[in-house]
């Protein structure tokens, strides 16, 4: 996406120097990209983002929703703890952040919305339950979600890659 001219907000959780080590590499290739750190669980970290990296960077035109947390469980080990650690970065924190990235879009502006989702929303297995839930849900959600905003101009879309293979 920088190369192809947007500005970019990366956002990280506990990965600091990478992040500013990906806005330093944009830059060096001409870009514009701003460094955000939130934990994605914590809603009151997840709500100022949109708007602090349409401060730092003007309007935010295309929003990704690639951060997840990926934890193994079965259906009987799953607790309380593992749900809300799956449900809150995975489908509440998008959520939280699409209604941010439209609220801030003019009305009749053009957007588009990416949420990454897993092929194990297809291809159901019985591990990591609360994950696969969580992302189950957000296919619901984005769906959903086009629905909504389309009267709006915001095209939202999913996308479900299986696993990647280190290089």
């Amino acid at each position: 996406l920088a190369d192809a001219g947007f500005s970019i907000a990366i956002h990280y959780r506990a990965s600091a120097g990478p992040a500013h080590g990906l806005m330093a590499e944009i830059a060096a290739r001409g870009g514009n990209a701003c460094v955000l750190g939130a934990d994605l669980a914590d809603e009151s970290q997840v709500q100022p983002l949109v708007g602090q990296a349409r401060a730092a960077l003007g309007p935010v035109g295309v929003l990704v929703n690639n951060a997840s947390s990926f934890e193994r469980d079965e259906w009987d080990d799953a607790t309380r703890a593992g749900w809300d650690a799956h449900l809150e970065p995975n489908l509440r924190a998008p959520f939280v952040l699409m209604q941010e990235f439209a609220r801030q879009l003019p009305q009749g502006g053009q957007g588009m919305v990416l949420n990454m989702l897993d092929q194990r929303v297809w291809s159901l297995t019985p591990h990591f339950v609360t994950y696969t839930v969580s992302k189950s849900a957000l296919w619901t959600l984005t769906r959903s979600m086009a629905l909504a905003l389309a009267p709006r101009g915001i095209r939202v879309n999913a996308i479900g890659p299986g696993p990647a293979l280190p290089s």
